[in-house]
């Protein structure tokens, strides 16, 4: 038979078995819940400095655009600046010989100031890379040269330009303008023997 004594060390003996680890339990069950609300206040955070980059990227990414484009509008604007400077040496030659051509009786001289005013233009044109395209007695190139007429004939190799309508330009080794020519095309056994036969070429 148990005493009283014996039943209570027993159910204090169970009481001091079973609540220390319900208690560690507890303990442990908290210290997870702080550990993951750290975790996830870091993360928010985290989150939130990488916004705040994210805009500033974006900012600045947009302020970058808007500087290209006005420098490249202001580049557009001004990109002749120069080319335009010297030309008005040449504006300002052309407007005093037109003004003494009006006064002067001597034809000579409104020729020698037109030569002059030319020869201002050429050396301006070709200083910014302006250079005419040679065609008279060439051979045909598609690549510089416009045939607008053939002439059959056997005096000249065949596609030797023969005339030469308007003068073609490069700017730069590009070709800014094709040289409008007249080619010669060899007469063959079955076409007419006459001595020039011109062809439109569509």
């Amino acid at each position: 038979m148990k005493t009283n004594k014996n039943k209570n060390k027993e159910d204090a003996g169970e009481t001091g078995v079973e609540v220390p680890e319900a208690q560690e339990e507890i303990t442990e069950t908290e210290t997870t819940e702080e550990k993951l609300d750290k975790e996830l206040s870091i993360a928010k955070k985290q989150l939130e400095e990488e916004k705040d980059r994210c805009l500033r990227l974006n900012a600045e990414f947009d302020n970058l655009r808007k500087r290209n484009i006005k420098e490249r509008d202001e580049f557009i604007k001004y990109a002749n600046e120069k080319l335009i400077q010297e030309f008005i040496d040449v504006f300002e030659s052309l407007e005093r010989g037109i003004e003494n051509a009006r006064e002067a009786d001597n034809k000579d001289k409104l020729i020698e100031g037109m030569e002059l005013v030319y020869k201002q233009f050429k050396v301006v044109l070709e200083k910014n890379g302006l250079v005419p395209i040679k065609a008279l007695g060439e051979k045909f190139d598609h690549r510089k040269h416009e045939a607008m007429m053939q002439t059959l004939t056997d005096e000249q190799e065949e596609d030797t330009i023969l005339e030469e309508f308007a003068k073609g330009y490069m700017l730069n080794g590009k070709v800014i303008r094709y040289s409008k020519v007249r080619v010669s095309k060899r007469k063959g056994s079955e076409k007419e023997s006459d001595d020039e036969t011109e062809n439109e070429v569509k």
